[in-house]
């Protein structure tokens, strides 16, 4: 066990049913924390959640994370179930509409800012004074390298404008916290082997395009996401504060 400190505490993991998200539900499972996976779709989560085996301890709650009541009643049932929360991945997102900007309307700008920003800010909201009432935790927020450039193929900007926004939101409400014993910071992955990129790769010109922009010469795994997010969540990473951690294979260098 790596992170004995996150044996018996509670975690919180939104979009856990594939992906990066569920990668990190099996890390903090693996590490005798008790997980709790927040999506919408339950025969979905559960479905995901019957591989990893009886000894974790993870259950599913339902949440909309782009809707505030939805974020508040889960975050109230964690404070009813656990009386804590100490740390907590927002992960979950959704309603990318891809378009370029002379040609986007409306609703699809608001649908993928809702989706991806929004969506981050309401959780924090919640999981802030739950968290300030246990005496502190962590909280880190899935960003992007998105976040840190524009999006590298036509259509991205509204996408790219709300991972920008969660680097900004993260960085103000770490400065809010610092001194409470709450820290808050995010990852930016860059290509990660999750389901949504690879059906992007099925198409031959997209995956060869995707491998070039990646000096590692491959793409991430989804574990190598997660072990990136227990450490920010572990007192090794004490003096991580605001700053992203950029994972992306040399992609920003």
């Amino acid at each position: 066990m790596r992170y004995p400190e996150m044996q018996g505490k509670v975690a919180l993991v939104t979009g856990g049913s594939s992906g990066i998200g569920l990668a990190t539900v099996e890390a903090f499972a693996r590490q005798g924390a008790k997980v709790i996976v927040a999506s919408r779709d339950k025969k979905r989560a559960q479905s995901a959640l019957r591989g990893l085996g009886g000894t974790a301890d993870v259950e599913w709650m339902q949440c909309d994370v782009s809707q505030g009541e939805s974020v508040k009643k889960l975050c109230a049932a964690l404070k009813s179930k656990h009386g804590r929360l100490d740390y907590a991945f927002n992960n979950g997102g959704s309603g990318a509409r891809f378009s370029k900007v002379g040609d986007a309307a409306e609703e699809a700008w608001r649908k993928t800012i809702d989706g991806y920003l929004t969506s981050v800010f309401l959780c924090l909201r919640y999981q802030i004074p739950l968290m300030l009432k246990g005496g502190g935790g962590v909280i880190v927020n899935n960003s992007s390298v998105d976040g840190l450039r524009g999006y590298p193929f036509p259509g991205g900007a509204a996408y790219s404008a709300a991972k920008h926004g969660v680097l900004g939101l993260t960085r103000s409400a770490a400065l809010e916290y610092a001194a409470t014993g709450l820290r808050i910071t995010a990852i930016c992955p860059g290509w990660v082997d999750t389901p949504p990129v690879a059906r992007a790769m099925q198409n031959a010109a997209t995956a060869s395009e995707i491998v070039r922009q990646t000096p590692r010469g491959k793409i991430a795994s989804a574990d190598e996401i997660a072990e990136s997010v227990l450490w920010l969540c572990s007192s090794a990473a004490s003096f991580m504060i605001g700053s992203p951690l950029v994972i992306d294979g040399g992609y920003m260098a």
